[in-house]
């Protein structure tokens, strides 16, 4: 993980090629340090993904640029645009999905990802119900 602040964020930002995480927190923040041995874990496994950590007391015009109103906050981005946001303690297999899918079309158009429908079971099993009855019927 790399600190940048304001001094160096439009210079960090502008080399980076292709989608980063930046992550918002405080020294002061007990959920963010619970968060910092995952992001580590994260960067250490992913090598090639740039990880930039930004103390909101250090650059609170970034915080406000990016509207951060709790801490840890999470954006993953590329090219200035922010793709999702996570807020909060956030579990590293959930990082790690987003980093792994992370030209996912739907993600890309929508901050999220796509929810399978759960088809219905109802019609299906109805029909078993009524073959399981009549069978019943024909024996008895």
């Amino acid at each position: 993980m790399k600190k940048i602040d304001s001094e160096n964020f439009n210079t960090i930002v502008d080399t980076s090629v292709g989608p980063y995480l930046l992550k918002f927190g405080s020294t002061t923040c007990g959920p963010c340090h619970a968060m910092k041995p995952v992001l580590e874990k994260l960067a250490s496994e992913n090598p090639d993904f740039p990880v930039y950590e930004i103390d909101t007391n250090e650059s609170p015009e970034l915080a406000a640029h990016f509207g951060i109103r709790s801490v840890p906050t999470m954006f993953f981005c590329e090219n200035r645009e922010v793709i999702i946001q996570f807020t909060g303690l956030t579990p590293f297999k959930d990082l790690q999905y987003t980093i792994e899918n992370i030209n996912d079309p739907h993600l890309r158009e929508h901050g999220s990802f796509a929810v399978e429908k759960k088809r219905d079971l109802f019609i299906p099993l109805l029909v078993v119900g009524i073959i399981l009855f009549a069978l019943l019927l024909i024996f008895l």
